[in-house]
């Protein structure tokens, strides 16, 4: 079953190493080194069936440019990596996760990419018993 904090470290492991900037982990309104990468999920969605669910996200990759004044040519090159790097999907451990419309922004500097995905997964759980010891019968 795939876990968010999988699909978060695949999507920082992919970016750590085309690009090697550092991806931050932490609240971004301060302290940070520039270049570098910052990834949140938003409109989570989760549609449970028997044994099986259907999850929806959109993940959202800001990227901070070197230089917050002089960023324009930095930003356009980073965009085009970054669309290239995830429009054909990643791997999250064994499987493949198809991305959807890639969306891009610049807001006061900073470079916004978002994608949608959609993956429906196992939720079934083999269930942990206790085998049996010995088992006794009068007849």
């Amino acid at each position: 079953m795939l876990k968010l904090e999988h699909i978060m470290a695949a999507i920082n492991k992919k970016l750590i190493d085309k690009f090697g900037l550092e991806v931050n982990e932490n609240d971004i309104q301060e302290g940070f080194n520039r270049p570098s990468f910052f990834v949140k999920f938003d409109n989570l969605y989760k549609s449970d069936y028997l044994y099986t669910f259907e999850r929806s996200l959109t993940v959202r990759i800001h990227y901070f440019p070197s230089d917050r004044n002089r960023y324009q040519l930095e930003v356009l090159d980073k965009q085009q990596e970054i669309e290239n790097l995830f429009y054909m999907g990643f791997d999250v451990m064994d499987r493949n996760v198809k991305t959807n419309d890639i969306q891009s922004d610049v807001i006061d500097g900073v470079l916004m990419v978002s994608f949608d995905m959609t993956y429906i997964d196992s939720s079934y759980q083999e269930p942990v018993h206790e085998k049996m010891q010995e088992l006794s019968v009068d007849v």
